[in-house]
C-alpha cells in the first residue's frame, strides 16, 4: 500500500511541472506577440504620418505653381475705360488752360478791375524804367580810355597818314591804341550795344550808342561778354584784346577806337579824359 501511493504522487508532481512550464511558455509567446504588434502599430502610425506630410507638401507646391486666375474680361475692360477717361480729362484740362479763349476771358476780367489804358501805361512805364536815359555832352562828360597804352596811330581826317602794314597813305578815322592779347577792354560811357559785327579790317567790332547822336566804335575785340541790345555802364568790360587783323599785323596788337557824332567822325582825343 505504501509503494503505490508514492508512485501516484510522483506522477502528479511531473504533470504540475509540465503545466507550469507550458503556462510560462505561453506567457512569453503572448508578451512577444504583444510587443511585436505594438511595434507594428507604431511603424504603421509613422508611415501614415509621413504619407500625410508628403500629400500636404504636394498640395502646397501645386498651389504655388498653379497660375493665378485671370480677372474677368468685364473687370479688365472697366479698368481700361477708366484709364482712358482719366487721360481724356487731363488732355481737356490742358487744352482749357492753354486756350486763347480762356486767356481772352482772363484779360477781360482784369480789364474790368483795371482799365486797359492804365495797364498799357504801366507796361510802357516798366519798359522806360528798364531803359536808362542816354545822354552825353562833350562840355560836361569825358570818356574812359578802353585800355592803357601808347597811341600807335593818331586820328587824321584832314590829311593822310602812313599805314605800315598796308605800305600806303590814307585817312585814319580812329586812334589805334597799343595793347596786349587778352587784355580787358573798358566801356567809355554808359550806353546801348547797338551793333556787333565782324569786319575784315577791324575784326570783331562793337558799336555803342551813348546818346545825343554820339557813337563809340571799338575794334580788334574778342570774347565779348555783351550782346546787341544790352545796356552797359562806364567802366564795364565789353570784350578782350584780340590778335590784330592782317591790316595791322606790323603795327601790332591794338584796340581800334572810332567816335562819331550824327554819323560824322570826331577826334577821340578831344573826348577822352
Amino acid at each position: 500500500m505504501t509503494v503505490k501511493r508514492k508512485k501516484k504522487s510522483t506522477f502528479l508532481g511531473g504533470r504540475g511541472v509540465a503545466v507550469a512550464f507550458s503556462l510560462c511558455l505561453l506567457a512569453v509567446i503572448t508578451m512577444i506577440g504583444m510587443y511585436t504588434v505594438g511595434r507594428t502599430d507604431e511603424k504603421q502610425q509613422e508611415l501614415k504620418r509621413q504619407i500625410a506630410e508628403a500629400e500636404k507638401g504636394k498640395s502646397t507646391e501645386e498651389e504655388i505653381l498653379k497660375p493665378k486666375k485671370e480677372e474677368p474680361k468685364e473687370t479688365q475692360e472697366a479698368a481700361s475705360a477708366s484709364a482712358t477717361r482719366e487721360k481724356e480729362k487731363k488732355e481737356k484740362e490742358k487744352t482749357i488752360i492753354n486756350s486763347p479763349e480762356l486767356e481772352s476771358n482772363f484779360r477781360e476780367e482784369v480789364a474790368e478791375i483795371v482799365p486797359e489804358e492804365e495797364l498799357e501805361e504801366a507796361s510802357v512805364a516798366d519798359v522806360v524804367m528798364e531803359q536808362p536815359a542816354l545822354s552825353f555832352s562833350p562840355e560836361e562828360d569825358k570818356l574812359f580810355w578802353p585800355i592803357s597804352g601808347n597811341i600807335l596811330m593818331d586820328y587824321s581826317m584832314d590829311k593822310s597818314v602812313y599805314f605800315t602794314t598796308l605800305d600806303q597813305y590814307k585817312y585814319n578815322p580812329a586812334i589805334i591804341i597799343e595793347g596786349s592779347v587778352d587784355e580787358s577792354v573798358m566801356c567809355g560811357a554808359q550806353g546801348l550795344v547797338k551793333k556787333i559785327e565782324t569786319i575784315e579790317e577791324t575784326g570783331t567790332t562793337l558799336t555803342l550808342d551813348i546818346g545825343d547822336g554820339y557813337e563809340l566804335i571799338y575794334g580788334q575785340l574778342k570774347e565779348l561778354p555783351v550782346k546787341e541790345g544790352d545796356y552797359v555802364k562806364a567802366g564795364d568790360t565789353i570784350g578782350y584784346v584780340s590778335e590784330p587783323t592782317k591790316y595791322y599785323s606790323k603795327e601790332g596788337t591794338n584796340v581800334y577806337l572810332e567816335i562819331r557824332k550824327d554819323g560824322e567822325n570826331v577826334d577821340p582825343m578831344l573826348l577822352l579824359q
